[in-house]
């Protein structure tokens, strides 16, 4: 059944059985995971980093920027998490789900890369997030 609010639940983990409207937050390992809101039952986690995705909280209500394209999984559903209400959005084009995913990768790769103390350390760090992405975009052929 299609999802049209969340209740915010801020856990250290996440658990193996995600209840349908519960947004999981894990401030700790800087992640958020909920069921798709569209009732697929399909997994989603949204990494949170200056890079990716990120949220406010204001004691009740939970936001998380930028929006939710499941482009990768069957329902191809989009949406905004804002104040705790489900803002749906046209679902994506294959071309722009490939555009989504590019613009992702840029903004974490330009992320990591700076120069300073840990430089090379990051730029290993670099090379591996390269790598991963490379590996993971070639399975979405």
């Amino acid at each position: 059944m299609r999802v049209n609010s969340v209740e915010p639940r801020f856990v250290e983990f996440v658990p193996d059985t995600l209840e349908e409207g519960i947004v999981y937050v894990s401030v700790e390992y800087g992640a958020v995971i909920h069921s798709c809101c569209c009732g697929c039952g399909e997994k989603v986690s949204t990494p949170l980093s200056p890079a990716q995705w990120s949220i406010t909280y204001d004691g009740e209500r939970i936001s998380l920027w930028p929006s939710v394209g499941n482009g990768a999984l069957p329902c191809n559903s989009h949406y905004i998490i804002r104040r705790n209400q489900v803002q749906w959005a046209s679902s994506l084009t294959q071309a722009q789900t490939q555009a989504a995913h590019r613009r992702d990768r840029t903004a974490l790769i330009e992320h990591y890369e700076f120069q300073g103390p840990g430089a090379q350390e990051h730029a290993n760090w670099r090379s591996r997030i390269k790598r991963w992405l490379r590996r993971t975009s070639s399975r979405r052929g």
